[in-house]
């Protein structure tokens, strides 16, 4: 597990940070990491999917958030497939999320995709956060 009070800014650093997380997961495999106001990660938690889907907890995502204090949360999970382009529902889930936690003042920083590969996209470098 990686430490909290880690210090998330650049995708290529967080990418090198969850990948252990993640990546040798025969099914999809979420990791959420929740971040206080500098960016530093206070609290993970983890999410278990299929083969090929994972359906994240928002409600308990947006509770750990709360809980921990959050005005952040960053997203990662693999594809086994070894595509990380982001399906539909991985687009709409995250949006969705974005939007419950905004009233919040909570924000999602960005959303990883990673495979065993090391092929990653991250929805921050791409414009969708």
């Amino acid at each position: 597990m990686a430490a909290t009070g880690a210090l998330l800014s650049k995708t290529g650093v967080d990418a090198g940070l969850f990948a252990p997380l993640v990546v040798h997961h025969c099914h999809e495999h979420a990791v959420v990491a929740h971040l206080d106001v500098r960016g530093r990660m206070v609290a993970l938690s983890e999410a278990q999917g299929s083969e090929e889907r994972i359906i994240l907890p928002l409600r308990r995502i947006i509770g750990d958030a709360l809980a921990h204090d959050g005005r952040a949360v960053m997203l990662a999970h693999n594809h086994p497939s070894g595509d990380p382009t982001p399906s539909r529902t991985d687009i709409e889930t995250t949006r969705k999320l974005a939007d419950l936690l905004r009233p919040l003042n909570i924000r999602v920083y960005d959303h990883l995709i990673l495979t065993r590969n090391g092929a990653s996209t991250s929805f921050r470098d791409l414009g969708w956060i």
